[in-house]
């Protein structure tokens, strides 16, 4: 007895939704993992400009030391604020700033000498759950006092 086309076809198609069913969680983990890896190369220029920004400000205002004990005020502020402006929160305590001085004098950078900004940051993933996560980002950047 011959079997008809549409009988054989409703057979197939059960198969079609079963390897459907096997390679979507391969197709959902690329293409998640393909978002996750470009926030986090966007979070890394975002980082990479906020400490651009603050050790900028700090070679323009070498002065910007609000006590003894060399807190950059300003210039955290300026870092966290160009971060900021990217979408990135990050906490004040996660930026650091440092800045040799030949005299050691905590009131200002000396002239020449390099100061460094270095703002570290906590990335979630959206793979949280099969990756690591948080990730810790740091980026640095260096500038001579003029």
């Amino acid at each position: 007895m011959r079997v008809k086309f549409f009988e054989r076809r409703k057979k197939e198609n059960g198969q079609a939704l079963l390897e459907f069913a096997l390679v979507l969680p391969i197709l959902f983990l690329l293409v998640f993992g393909a978002v996750d890896l470009g926030r986090v190369f966007f979070a890394q220029i975002a980082l990479t400009n906020a400490a651009r920004e603050g050790v900028r400000y700090l070679t323009i205002n070498p002065k910007d030391v609000s006590n003894a004990a060399g807190i950059f005020k300003s210039t955290i502020d300026a870092t966290v604020q160009e971060a900021g402006f990217s979408g990135i929160v990050v906490p004040r305590n996660q930026v650091t700033v440092a800045c040799t001085n030949r005299d050691d004098d905590p009131e200002h950078c000396d002239s020449g000498l390099p100061a460094t900004v270095t703002v570290t940051y906590n990335f979630n993933l959206i793979l949280g759950w099969i990756l690591p996560t948080p990730i810790t980002l740091t980026r640095s950047a260096v500038m001579v006092v003029p």
